[in-house]
């Protein structure tokens, strides 16, 4: 996963958690010798958090001990755990402890559990300390200044001895009104997010002491791997910070008329949408595009929706590409995920890291609807989508993304998602025009920033060696002409200007 993590260097005070994402959420780590709240109501994966914490800190060199108050029995919780990845028998007893505090509680009251916690930190050497199932404690308290009371001193035994503190509980952030949601160094929350027919794990940053984190709401995903955090994207990437390297360099699109119409190909490190009615061409597109990058040793990338690997390799086999031939290489490789399967933040950093380390130089996106009908909240597409299309150019990766147009033919040209015309570099339409009882087929360059570009159309089509753009513009203007059809840039339903 791909996180640019918010931590400020040389910050001592820092305690690596370990677990992908949590890091990033609370702005590079947990505060050594702070006392942390995380809550969440059953099934929200607090026990699964908590005990990935304790494998992971041993697995740093630290020492956890993991305190269970009216909570699952250790037996139970071990069974379950032992399908995870991060679980370690090995290092039970040996870095990762596992005590029941709920006698003391019981027979000593908060006194008796702050004792026990004390002798605990002491005998493990404990450096790292999860308490499970703190809500009893409150029922334990005889008044409000009492559980005051033990707080402030969990908080100063912590501190004196170098150990941070995580109390899980099972209560929402609705709940959250008592001295130990007031008076610890930071609140977590884990909860459940329903869309429709959907239901996603979430976890937000209420507060953290002494640090900025992500605020909002991110995505929590728990696998065999455990528990997992991708948070927005577009809170921690800083595309727009680092100004993308400048480049004059074109790339060939593998297509020669259309290359011809963009003078060259498109430019080094640029985002193209590539727009048309399904069926128009739009992927073979992109193949073409991926093909001549790996023709020329660079590592290519189609990152989709629709189509499976196996079916995408035997499209460009029927049209003459050596994409099968580059996989086998290793120059041209495949990321397929359905719609719905997975959350837009997880896509987008498997998206990123996949080009990280593979070295990806072209990037193929079939297609941004891919992305709409992923996200829960449509509104958030356009945002989501800068933030991948600044990172990429930061990166100096050449993209095509496809976008799917709403009417087969006519005057108009609608995206469906607001905002993407200005956002883009380039803008390519492959249209259909009726001739009589046939459909014919026309390319449009309708935008190339910074570029001077064909402004006529050309006629092209779909043959046995794939896409065929025509050397000039005439067979498209008599079509036109014939017709009396023509385009409009964009239907007014985006703000931005080509």
């Amino acid at each position: 996963m791909t996180n640019h993590e918010l931590t400020e260097s040389g910050d001592g005070d820092r305690v690596p958690m370990g677990v992908p994402g949590v890091d990033t959420v609370c702005g590079g780590g947990f505060k050594r010798g702070a006392v942390y709240l995380i809550m969440g109501r059953p099934g929200t994966g607090k026990t699964t958090l908590g005990n990935q914490l304790c494998f992971a800190h041993a697995k740093q060199g630290g020492r956890a001990a993991y305190l269970t108050l009216l909570a699952e029995s250790h037996a139970s919780m071990l069974r379950n755990l032992q399908e995870m990845s991060f679980f370690d028998a090995s290092l039970i007893n040996h870095g990762v402890s596992y005590v029941g505090a709920y006698r003391a509680l019981r027979d000593g009251q908060l006194r008796g559990l702050l004792d026990m916690v004390r002798r605990v930190i002491k005998d493990e050497k404990a450096s790292l300390l999860v308490i499970d199932g703190i809500s009893p404690a409150r029922a334990f308290a005889e008044t409000e200044l009492a559980l005051k009371e033990f707080v402030v001193e969990l908080q100063m035994l912590s501190s004196m001895m170098n150990c941070t503190t995580i109390l899980l509980a099972n209560m929402t952030a609705a709940d959250a009104n008592g001295p130990e949601h007031t008076m610890v160094d930071g609140l977590v929350e884990l909860a459940f997010e329903r869309h429709r027919r959907r239901t996603s794990r979430t976890v937000e940053v209420l507060k953290f002491r002494g640090s900025r984190h992500v605020l909002g709401k991110s995505e929590v995903v728990i696998s065999g791997h455990g528990f997992e955090v991708f948070p927005r994207i577009e809170e921690i990437t800083n595309g727009l910070d680092r100004p993308p390297p400048s480049s004059s360099v074109r790339m060939k699109t593998g297509i020669s008329g259309l290359d011809d119409m963009l003078n060259g190909g498109v430019v080094k490190g640029t985002t193209t949408v590539i727009l048309g009615f399904s069926g128009s061409g739009k992927t073979t597109l992109g193949l073409h595009f991926l093909d001549a990058g790996a023709e020329l040793g660079e590592n290519t990338l189609l990152f989709g929706f629709h189509e499976s690997p196996l079916r995408l390799l035997q499209a460009s086999d029927s049209v003459g590409l050596k994409l099968s031939s580059y996989a086998r290489e290793g120059r041209f490789s495949h990321l397929w995920r359905p719609p719905h399967e997975l959350g837009l933040d997880q896509l987008g950093a498997q998206l990123l890291d996949h080009v990280d380390r593979h070295g990806v130089r072209r990037v193929v996106i079939d297609s941004l609807d891919g992305f709409r009908l992923t996200a829960t909240d449509e509104s958030r597409t356009i945002q989501f989508v800068t933030a991948i299309v600044n990172e990429l150019r930061v990166r100096n990766i050449t993209a095509l993304i496809t976008d799917e147009t709403l009417k087969l033919s006519g005057p108009e040209v609608e995206m469906r998602i607001d905002g993407m015309s200005a956002l883009v570099d380039n803008l390519i339409l492959l249209r259909y025009v009726s001739v009589g009882a046939a459909l014919r087929r026309l390319i449009y360059v309708l935008k190339e920033r910074a570029s001077d570009h064909e402004l006529t159309p050309r006629e092209f089509s779909l043959k046995a060696q794939g896409i065929h753009v025509e050397s000039n513009g005439t067979s498209a203007v008599e079509i036109l002409s014939r017709t009396g059809s023509f385009v409009l840039p964009y239907a007014r339903r985006d703000s931005g200007e080509f």
